[in-house]
């Protein structure tokens, strides 16, 4: 399973795309649609500047690596929707043990849902509108059937 037109949408909708690189809310030198690393590894640092067509090669080049994540965290079946899902949320937090848990354990949609609208919208400390707002259109879109 590869990430859906869905879940390409929402990562992207909710990264933006930003051509010079930025301190993200989390601290970290970011660009892109979110990219705090390069396909070598190398880190985002100040002052990298890079093209739209560029940012959109550096998420195409990455996508496979967080959709891997959930390949391997997630041993039950699933739907796209529910992929596209966690493959957002992994793209934003580099995946969550805790979540693909209750994934496997198919816990419900009660905590399933509760899960991500109440865990990663914080950054420094301080919960971050925009991050509730995005886990909760994640949660959605895993419970749309």
């Amino acid at each position: 399973m590869t990430t859906g037109q869905k879940g390409i949408a929402l990562i992207k909708k909710w990264e933006s795309c930003k051509l010079t690189s930025y301190k993200c809310s989390a601290g970290k030198w970011t660009i892109g649609f979110g990219n705090t690393f390069y396909e070598d590894g190398s880190k985002v640092k100040e002052g990298d500047k890079i093209t739209q067509a560029r940012a959109e090669s550096l998420f195409t080049n990455l996508l496979p690596k967080f959709e891997a994540i959930v390949k391997k965290k997630v041993k039950v079946p699933i739907t796209q929707n529910q992929f596209d899902a966690l493959v957002s949320h992994t793209w934003n937090t580099g995946g969550s043990d805790t979540l693909f848990e209750l994934v496997n354990r198919n816990a419900g949609e009660k905590y399933i849902r509760d899960w991500f609208e109440t865990k990663y919208i914080t950054a420094g400390g301080k919960i971050l509108k925009g991050l509730v707002s995005r886990r909760k259109e994640e949660a959605n879109l895993y419970f749309t059937i």
